[in-house]
């Protein structure tokens, strides 16, 4: 039997395929479950299917522009942490996208490793939070209404 990797599935969506091997063998090599993508509407597909910690999304795609796909991403999959890829940057945009809760981080094309590595133990650590915040939650309703109905039997 397989032990649970400790980092949480990532999926890389981006129209080069040489981006997409290339991220995926250095994400791979630090313990990542990688899945990629060329286009934003197999990525949502595959998001339907399967669970993912980090969404990692090139922004100048055919199609669907990186930013819609994190925010299509979000509306699926609230808990998953959105990572913007740009050679094309609009600062402003990208700020409100970080503001808004679109996305977590940006990476400038061409990355450096050691920044994109940190982006994404980042990122997963935030999905980590995320969850058990979530469970942390529903444990937390679980209880009251077991607490008020106890109550009810007393009164």
């Amino acid at each position: 039997m397989n032990a649970p990797s400790p980092h949480p599935a990532v999926l890389v969506v981006d129209d080069e395929a040489m981006v997409l091997v290339t991220l995926r063998a250095i994400l791979e090599r630090e313990g990542y479950k990688v899945s990629t993508c060329s286009s934003a509407a197999d990525a949502l597909q595959l998001m339907r299917r399967e669970e993912f910690g980090v969404v990692i999304s090139d922004h100048r795609m055919p199609n669907m522009m990186g930013l819609d796909f994190l925010k299509e991403c979000r509306r699926m999959r609230p808990e998953c942490s959105r990572i913007l890829l740009t050679a094309v940057l609009h600062l402003k945009e990208v700020m409100e996208a970080i503001a808004s809760g679109e996305i977590c981080r940006f990476i400038s094309k061409p990355w450096l490793r050691e920044e994109l590595l940190a982006a994404v133990t980042d990122a997963s650590q935030r999905h980590e939070l995320t969850a058990r915040n979530a469970a942390l939650v529903a444990e937390t309703q679980r209880l009251q209404r077991l607490l008020d109905e106890s109550r009810v039997g007393v009164a």
